[in-house]
């Protein structure tokens, strides 16, 4: 439900969360976002025009749409949200604005969580910040060709295909915590992970990453990252083994050494 609008004042130099949209003959003039509600909020949109819409607060999904009167880039500002895409599930229908975005940052706190699909074959999407999300869907930012910089610290449920194709990505730092199959898969620049805790790997996690050097696992040892030891194995989701089909090259870093992708132990 979309009620009247009032006046904002928004702080330029971060409030809220921002997506940054270029608007263009080949997008269209017309946006839609998909968004849930922090508990008790509105939601509050700014869409960088001059224009505000205000949504009740509500626990179900809210529907935010606008059209622009010319094509440009716009700063659209969102308050009150915990999670924002363009979609509520993979599978959903593409759309000409999915490649108008162009970067998004929650400087706001509230940002807990991701959509699946939320912004799939968004293709100029270069900046993902939301320093408090801890979980995404599946396939959020899958074909996502531009997306360099991820800030996503606290997360640590992926489902499958999160990242996958998002063939500029070259340095992640993320918990892990439980990661589903394909996460990774096809990201062909990507040089290191560092995990503070997995729970979970599974099917090809690291298919396609001709680049994977480095892989940091805080929380295992080198025979539970193997899936040998006698308990606090990392688990095999779909019953996926070591090393989740990374290069035979690839090291794992581990709490007390290093085992490459073949299985050669290197202790440091």
């Amino acid at each position: 439900m979309q009620i009247a609008s009032r006046q904002i004042v928004w702080n330029e130099g971060g409030r809220g969360t921002v997506v940054e949209v270029e608007m263009t003959p080949a997008t269209g003039l017309y946006i839609r976002f998909m968004c849930n509600a922090a508990e008790g909020r509105p939601v509050m949109v700014s869409w960088g025009d001059g224009s505000k819409s205000e949504h009740v607060f509500t626990t179900h999904d809210i529907s935010s749409d606008h059209r622009y009167a010319a094509y440009g880039r716009y700063r659209i500002v969102f308050e009150g949200a915990r999670s924002i895409g363009l979609r509520n599930l993979d599978g959903e229908a593409q759309y000409s604005y999915d490649a108008a975005i162009v970067s998004y940052v929650d400087y706001s706190g509230l940002i807990t969580g991701s959509r699946s699909g939320a912004f799939k074959r968004s293709v100029n999407l270069e900046r993902f910040i939301a320093p408090n999300l801890t979980g995404f869907g599946q396939r959020d930012f899958a074909y996502c060709t531009k997306l360099r910089e991820v800030g996503t610290p606290q997360s640590a449920y992926f489902y499958d295909g999160t990242f996958q194709n998002c063939g500029e990505i070259e340095k992640l730092e993320l918990v892990g915590g439980t990661m589903w199959s394909y996460v990774f898969m096809g990201c062909t620049k990507l040089r290191e992970i560092r995990f503070s805790h997995v729970d979970q790997l599974s099917t090809q996690c690291f298919a396609n990453c001709p680049a994977l050097t480095d892989v940091w696992i805080a929380n295992k040892t080198i025979a539970q990252t193997k899936q040998v030891d006698t308990s606090g194995n990392i688990i095999a989701g779909y019953g996926a083994r070591f090393p989740w089909n990374a290069n035979p090259s690839t090291r794992f870093h581990c709490i007390d050494g290093i085992v490459l992708g073949n299985g050669t132990v290197i202790h440091e």
